[in-house]
């Protein structure tokens, strides 16, 4: 059972109704403006502004929108505006004192400069640290080019995904990951799947957001990651094709295509991606058992080689109408299809002293795998007034997954035992379906204050079965003790209220969210049964002070959940192969979280984040051995605790004009501490992680690009995992009026990027090694056709809509 904190509601809630009453008294004469380039209308980010009147000189610089916002006296200015790579704007102001001013649109004119032949164009950075999330512009990378989402993940800084999808940021799991800003309610293998098919050609950035604020749904005790997909230009037609091949042990190649359109108040949207990617892999599964007394009792050496062809579809469809400049309605259809199979090869020794072997096992394993997502949303946008804005969404879901796994062990003669073959089939359909409707309005109340409510809901209903048979005599016969039907249904209903404050140097984000989760599952063979009712509050609050324009401290705190997902609570039994297997577990309760963040950033390049999260009753996975039989069971269970906490650096240069220069170094600890079967858990371990990126500008429209990272050991649960690292290199050339790229990239060219895990429960030493298939080479091409326009009237109020949350 869940325990609510007393008093933890009141408090919040009176200290929001503080900060509603004394924001009147402190409302300030602020002018806003945007900064854009005259070429395509895009915003300028980190461009200088300056005001000087006899009252004094103000200095403050435009987001990463290429707005500017500052708080001034009444009186007339000089206003400067300048940025590398574009002409000096140069313009008189005259503020008047009130509520606020909007300054016209600046529009800077770009300077190509030769230096060496290398031309110097003021371009956004391929990582930028904001005050509350690291971006990553995909679109931007000459790596990124024929990769998945998946792929994009691993290469994020301070961010791991495992081989079964599982994504880790700063060393914490449970990350919840948004498409587009929407919640995935995907299970981790669902997800993962989706990622896979999702082309990094159609995806314009990846935010890492380390502790989000009470807007955000709750979930995701470790943050989350939204991956924003590109917007449709507002052009009477424009589009782009790419196609890209390349391999590694196996091949590997893809095309696309995306089309968009505007006919007066209409905009249309549309792409198709199909790739193909094929992987072999090498994997060593060794045990070491031990007796009572600690002293070897025997060991089980497995090895098999796999290969993993995947072929996925994706596509979309959209349609959005703007009756007026304050209003717009849009419907989206995306469908992602795919086919993942493995076909498995390799054997099982067991030893009972050092160099004698009981059995000799010949394994075979394969598995088809198929699914399909279809996704249909409607979002509907009205601008009430310059102040208030009003926003709606529905999102239908439906997701179907089937399996099909066939399983071989021929045990060979060894002295008098007779040979003979072990196999199984099973097929484990599963369908989701799932509605999730949310509504938010927001108000400007005064200049230094901006408020937000919103409500959101979530239906979701996962059926899920698993139908076992075993091979006798050449019969495949039903197997009712390994076969199951598991039903799984959840409601989520959530309330929030978000205010940001901002007075001089201060400013102040704090909001409450309150969520009621109901839940149920039934073994439908078993006829057990379980349901879940709970409401939880999820405050949180940041403080900003920014002394001047080159320095910001900024503290924030956040409570947050994680939720079993119906994969974690199914209790079925999903074999890796004949003797390794993962069993679900129904028992699973919820997970709770408080995080805590210090940031500081100097002069917008320097980025230090100190960071710390403490969570209860926390999942984790567990090993149950069973050495007299060589088999070894993965599940998940709730241990006592986990804690986290550790120090974050972000520093971005330009050695040179034609050079950019980016590099990250997180250190931390994770401890996790708790017991299972009564064997006590107590597993920390200090770990670091480097990654540096840097881009150069050559000349002839050359561009390259190389990576490098390098992760050391990390504890997870009762595992631990083995250093690893890669260095990828890339290479650009842009032609016929930059409508033409050609992209050569590899990576992990030195073949160091590794799967390494040991554990020791259960008086077992576990040893994993899994020989990816990680160098990988790819050629790209893409063609880009259509004159660039301003964005439509959408896409200026969530500008707008960013500017006054002040991000």
């Amino acid at each position: 059972m869940l325990i609510e904190r007393p008093g933890l509601c009141s408090i919040c809630i009176t200290f929001l109704i503080l900060i509603f009453s004394t924001a009147a008294g402190h409302a300030q004469t602020k002018i806003r403006g945007s900064v854009v380039n005259a070429a395509d209308h895009q915003g300028i980010p980190q461009a200088n502004v300056t005001l000087t009147s006899s009252s004094g000189h103000y200095t403050t610089y435009t987001n990463d929108e290429g707005v500017f916002q500052q708080v001034l006296p009444a009186g007339s200015y000089q206003l400067e505006v300048h940025h590398v790579g574009y002409q000096l704007y140069a313009g008189n102001l005259d503020v008047k004192a009130g509520e606020g001013m909007l300054v016209d649109t600046i529009m800077l004119q770009g300077v190509p400069q030769q230096l060496d032949e290398v031309t110097v164009e003021g371009k956004r950075r391929l990582i930028e640290q904001k005050s509350d999330r690291m971006v990553i512009h995909v679109e931007n990378s000459i790596l990124a080019s024929g990769m998945t989402a998946l792929e994009l993940l691993q290469r994020a800084p301070s961010v791991k995904v495992d081989e079964d999808g599982n994504i880790n940021m700063r060393g914490k799991s449970d990350i919840g990951v948004l498409l587009n800003g929407k919640l995935s309610y995907l299970s981790p293998k669902e997800l993962a799947n989706v990622l896979k098919g999702t082309s990094s050609e159609s995806i314009k950035s990846i935010e890492l957001i380390t502790n989000p604020s009470a807007k955000f749904d709750a979930r995701g005790v470790g943050g989350l990651i939204n991956i924003v997909m590109k917007d449709p230009a507002s052009t009477p037609f424009s589009g782009s094709a790419q196609i890209f091949g390349g391999g590694g042990r196996k091949a590997r190649y893809g095309a696309g295509a995306n089309f968009q359109g505007q006919v007066g108040q209409w905009r249309w949207q549309g792409s198709f991606e199909h790739a193909s990617r094929d992987e072999e892999e090498y994997r060593n599964f060794d045990r070491f058992y031990m007796d009572e007394n600690n002293s070897y009792a025997g060991k089980s050496l497995q090895y098999s080689k796999t290969d993993e062809p995947l072929t996925t579809q994706q596509g979309s469809v959209g349609l959005e109408y703007a009756p007026s400049a304050s209003m717009n309605l849009g419907l989206l259809y995306t469908g992602n299809f795919g086919n993942y199979r493995s076909f498995s090869n390799g054997y099982n020794d067991l030893y009972r002293t050092e160099n004698e072997r009981l059995t000799h096992t010949l394994t075979e394993n394969s598995n088809d795998s198929r699914w399909q997502a279809h996704n249909v949303g409607f979002s509907y946008m009205q601008k009430i007034d310059e102040k208030k804005q009003l926003t709606a969404d529905w999102d239908i879901l439906y997701s179907r997954f089937d399996a099909d796994q066939v399983l071989r062990s021929t045990i060979q003669q060894i002295g008098q035992s007779a040979a003979y073959l072990s196999a199984r089939q099973i097929a484990t359909p599963s369908t989701t379906r799932l509605q999730v409707a949310k509504i938010d309005y927001q108000q400007q109340v005064s200049d230094a204050l901006t408020a937000e409510l919103g409500w959101k809901s979530s239906w979701m209903q996962s059926d899920n079965s698993s139908l076992s048979d075993t091979l006798r005599s050449e019969v495949w016969i039903y197997d009712p003790q390994n076969s199951n039907h598991f039903m799984y249904k959840e409601q989520i209903h959530a309330a929030y209220m978000n205010v940001n404050f901002n007075l001089d140097k201060w400013g102040l984000i704090a909001g409450l969210r309150a969520e009621r989760t109901q839940s149920s599952g039934e073994l439908i063979n078993e006829s057990t049964a379980f349901d879940r009712q709970y409401t939880q509050l999820f405050p949180s609050v940041s403080v900003r002070y920014q002394p001047s324009n080159n320095h910001q401290l900024q503290l924030s705190y956040s409570r947050r959940i994680n939720r079993p997902d119906y994969e974690d609570l199914n209790p079925f039994r999903y074999y890796i192969d004949a003797y390794v297997f993962w069993e679900g577990n129904p028992y699973l309760q919820p997970e709770l979280a408080n995080a805590y963040e210090l940031n500081y950033t100097f002069y917008k390049n320097l980025h230090l984040s100190f960071y710390y999260t403490a969570v209860s009753n926390v999942m984790t996975s567990v090993l149950i051995q069973s050495p007299d039989q060589n088999r070894t069971i993965r599940s998940i269970h709730n241990i006592a605790g986990f804690q986290n906490y550790g120090l974050n650096a972000n520093y971005s240069f330009s050695p040179f004009t034609f050079w950019s220069s980016q590099w990250n170094v997180n250190t931390f600890e994770n401890r996790f501490f708790g017991s299972f079967r009564d064997e006590r858990i107590y597993n920390k371990l200090w770990s670091y992680s480097l990654q540096t990126t840097n881009t150069y500008r050559l000349p002839k429209k050359w561009s390259a690009e190389w990576t490098a990272a390098y992760q050391s050991p990390q504890s997870d649960g009762v595992f631990r995992q083995k250093a690893t690292g890669y260095v990828s290199l890339g290479l650009m050339k842009k032609m016929f009026e930059e409508k033409l790229n050609f992209k050569l990239a590899v990576d992990d060219l030195f073949k160091t990027n590794r799967y390494y895990t040991t554990s020791n429960a259960g008086n077992v030493f576990m040893d994993q090694r899994i020989n990816l298939d990680s160098r990988i080479w790819r050629v790209s091409l893409g063609y880009s056709f259509g004159k660039s326009a301003e964005a439509n009237s959408k896409k200026q109020s969530n500008q707008e809509q960013e500017r006054v949350r002040g991000l």
